[in-house]
């Protein structure tokens, strides 16, 4: 009787985690939904300041690099919302969900990008950290590319219900594993979360070495700029979605969010939110506004003004001296 009693318990709980990984995929069309819209608004908000300091600006690798992560986003949109929000059959998904992520990709790589020639701009142009840093994108890039084609695959939703969004999941963690992480809020382990994670971190970290290192070299030079480029490095890294896990993972509806969304596309909706901060407010410091420049140029003027007055000051009175005892001299003769 325990035995049996068991074992319906067993089978009421697979039930009950199979309708909560059906509720969290919904939960997370929303989020993606909602990602979108964020994307199109921040782009709204921003177009002022992208208009009076990006498109004046002279083409280079930089400027490329952020209209590319820019508007590349904006222009996958229509395709992420069908794969990931639409209701598809299982065959539809296997042959699109490796389309789907593989176009999210771009979107990280170009952020990492603008990080590695900011951060090189900022050195001086130096050739070795140049090197150093393209080892470690191109390491990061490959390790990318290599997830997509081996480790990713189409998530155990069909398990669950005949249609749905085409979310995918990495490395294979059976339908027992995944539906115990969700009742349990255990983590499943993933490969990916270990090699993109790791190698990200390192990537982000090197980047701020190397503006620390150069700052701290040239204090007087870089002055406010540096700070921010600091400031802004060290929001991206304690913010990054594998630094905080360990206060969320406990929560069941997240993980399994994470787990359907998987870290690609996370990584890829959420990095570029700071890189076009990043961009925008360093542009702003390099290329002051017009209201600056002339605010600045007036207090220069001021400062001159009253220099001229204080230099041409002692030479009018001595004139005026010399003037008045030559005066007073003819008027006795």
């Amino acid at each position: 009787m325990g035995i049996i009693r068991q074992l319906l318990l067993s089978g009421l709980n697979a039930v009950a985690a199979c309708l909560y990984v059906l509720l969290a995929s919904r939960w997370c069309i929303l989020m993606i939904s909602l990602l979108d819209v964020v994307c199109f608004y921040d782009w709204v908000i921003s177009l002022d300041q992208e208009v009076a300091l990006i498109y004046p600006a002279p083409w280079n690798a930089v400027k490329a690099a952020y209209l590319f992560c820019r508007y590349y986003p904006m222009a996958i949109a229509p395709f992420h919302l069908w794969g990931l929000v639409g209701n598809h059959e299982k065959r539809v998904c296997e042959s699109y969900y490796h389309v789907l992520y593989a176009c999210a990709m771009p979107t990280l790589l170009s952020a990492q990008f603008i990080l590695m020639l900011r951060t090189y701009a900022f050195s001086g142009r130096k050739t070795w950290v140049l090197v150093v840093l393209s080892i470690s994108y191109l390491g990061l890039a490959g390790v990318i590319i290599w997830v997509l084609s081996k480790e990713l695959i189409l998530a155990p939703l069909f398990f669950v219900t005949k249609r749905n969004a085409c979310f995918a999941i990495s490395d294979e963690p059976n339908i027992a594993v995944l539906l115990a992480s969700v009742l349990h809020g255990t983590r499943v382990p993933s490969p990916i979360a270990y090699h993109m994670g790791v190698l990200a971190t390192f990537f982000d970290l090197l980047n701020m070495f190397v503006v620390l290192w150069y700052w701290v070299r040239g204090r007087d030079t870089f002055g406010p700029l540096g700070k921010s480029f600091l400031k802004q490095g060290k929001l991206v890294v304690n913010n990054h979605p594998d630094r905080s896990q360990p206060t969320r993972s406990r929560h069941s509806t997240y993980l399994a969010c994470r787990l359907l969304v998987s870290r690609p596309l996370q990584s890829a909706y959420w990095f570029k939110r700071f890189v076009f901060f990043r961009v925008l407010m360093l542009r702003q410091k390099a290329s002051p506004t017009e209201t600056k420049l002339r605010l600045e140029y007036s207090h220069m003027v001021d400062d001159a003004l009253e220099m001229i007055a204080v230099d041409r000051c002692p030479e009018e009175i001595s004139e005026g001296f010399t003037l008045s005892v030559s005066t007073d001299a003819e008027a006795q003769h």
